[in-house]
């Protein structure tokens, strides 16, 4: 039905009414710690509104001013035209208004953005999808008088969603000037900022972490404690549902962050120092190793730790304190370990010194060191549908995942003849998939253990394939029609 033209400019003005109205607005640092940040939403996002939020200026009236050119793409800036209508029309009238977007870490003079925003440390890289987009009244003496009523952080969507340089309104966020004004809080440098901090704004954090945070981050200690309340205080709050299921987990656990209570640097003759200036070097991570289980690598040990005696230890996850299984890596500063363990998302690889017994019986000493836990490779988006494809690992076996959106509510009608197959390799014809390896899309179960992830439905196929370098996933439309395939297993 074709409507005139005043009815299709009202359906569009509902329309973008809608859209704007839809951003959700962070009011405080509880506000943020809801978000998922190293799942649905990119870490990296919170060092850039740190920055963002130390580099404006915001006077006693609540006023938020520039203090850098927007135009000049200085810090990776640039004029934002809203064409897609993610945000709020300018108003209009004698006042100019415009938007901006902030953090692209590709433009010439991002680099002018400092260290910690950059060349993040390990587990907060991100991917340069990440974005701040504020609003600015103009004056006409020029941008320095420049104000800022809007501010929001958004994301790119991802390649596989072929959305193009579109950002993703689902995860765009409104910051409220009290929420900006609080993370400057956290710009304080003095001895005593790290406890004021934690006092101010109710942290868990005892007095031995605060130690390791002011050892670890140096200068940058107040935002080693801000990232700290904001995921590892969310994640503890959650760990009794956390430890019920293993299927999702935090992807990006790091050692600074992610520190346990009773966590204590008592290793003899080992300075905190001495950690602090090899924590970058050292290497430990968890890969696929025969058979389906958990292969532990470590590289670049300091000979002064290896001199002492330390061991590699898996764990099920970063919250868990029960080690799985360990062992002494002697005197090799870099080298592996191939456990009896199934290869799961989560598991996490830490150095430990030894605990000396009786004899020749050692145990599990203090925690020295730790790697990032492991991750399943991102899904594959299914071209021209509402519904991507990922492979995982399950108990050491090859598993494929289909997230469906919510808005895609006919996928089973849609879907009723497709079918996922799992390949050796990605040089195997299409139907020359494992030996019984494959099933039907719509007969997929669903893990009701993944809630609301993406506002996406989760539906699994466990395989009896074991998990090796090479497997591939592959989502068939009908006969043999390939949708979308993953990448291979390992690459």
């Amino acid at each position: 039905m074709k409507l005139s033209g005043a009815a299709a400019s009202f359906v569009m003005l509902l329309l973008i009414f809608t859209s704007a109205a839809a951003v959700q607005k962070l009011k405080n640092i509880n506000d943020l710690k809801r978000l998922k940040f190293g799942q649905s939403v990119p870490s990296h996002s919170l060092l850039l509104l740190y920055w963002f939020a130390d580099t404006v200026d915001i006077d006693n009236n609540n006023v938020i001013r520039l203090t850098f050119d927007p135009n000049s793409e200085e810090y990776g800036s640039h004029h934002y035209g809203n064409y897609e209508r993610m945000l709020d029309q300018l108003p209009q009238g004698n006042i100019r208004y415009r938007y901006y977007t902030v953090g692209n870490l590709h433009e010439q003079r991002s680099s002018e953005l400092p260290s910690y925003v950059v060349h993040p440390r390990y587990g907060y890289e991100g991917r340069n999808r990440d974005r701040i987009i504020f609003r600015v009244r103009e004056q006409n003496v020029g941008w320095q008088a420049g104000q800022i009523d809007r501010v929001y952080i958004t994301q790119h969507f991802e390649t596989s969603e072929y959305q193009g340089t579109r950002y993703d309104p689902e995860h765009t966020y409104q910051v409220s000037n009290n929420l900006l004004r609080q993370i400057r809080e956290f710009s304080e440098e003095d001895e005593d900022s790290l406890m004021d901090l934690r006092d101010r704004f109710g942290s868990n954090a005892d007095d031995a972490q605060l130690r390791y945070i002011r050892n670890s981050w140096g200068e940058l200690a107040c935002l080693g404690l801000f990232l700290f309340i904001v995921i590892q205080e969310r994640e503890s709050s959650n760990q009794h549902n956390r430890r019920q299921s293993s299927t999702r987990r935090s992807t990006h656990s790091d050692f600074v962050v992610n520190i346990p209570e009773n966590r204590q640097n008592t290793y003899p003759g080992i300075s905190a120092g001495l950690l602090q200036d090899h924590s970058y070097e050292m290497k430990l991570k968890v890969t696929t190793g025969p058979g389906g289980k958990a292969r532990i690598l470590w590289s670049k040990v300091p000979a002064e730790l290896i001199k002492e005696g330390v061991m590699v230890v898996l764990f099920r996850s970063g919250l868990d304190q029960e080690e799985l299984t360990y062992k002494s890596i002697g005197n090799k500063e870099s080298g592996s370990y191939d456990t009896s363990v199934p290869l799961n998302e989560g598991l996490q690889a830490r150095l430990h010194k030894v605990r000396r017994r009786c004899c020749f019986w050692t145990s599990v000493g203090e925690e020295l060191n730790r790697g990032a836990e492991y991750e399943n490779p991102p899904a594959v988006g299914i071209e021209g549908y509402n519904a991507s494809l990922q492979i995982c690992a399950k108990n050491g076996k090859a598993c494929a995942r289909l997230y469906v959106k919510n808005s895609f509510r006919d996928w089973r009608s849609t879907f009723n003849n497709s079918w996922i197959g799992l390949y050796s390799s990605a040089e195997k014809a299409t139907g020359n998939y494992e030996w019984w390896q494959w099933q039907w899309a719509t007969r997929f179960k669903p893990n009701n253990e993944i809630e609301n992830f993406s506002n996406c439905a989760v539906y699994e196929y466990h395989s009896g394939m074991t998990i090796a370098p090479g497997v591939q996933a592959r989502f068939i439309l009908h006969d043999e029609v390939e949708q979308a395939c993953t990448p291979c297993w390992g690459e």
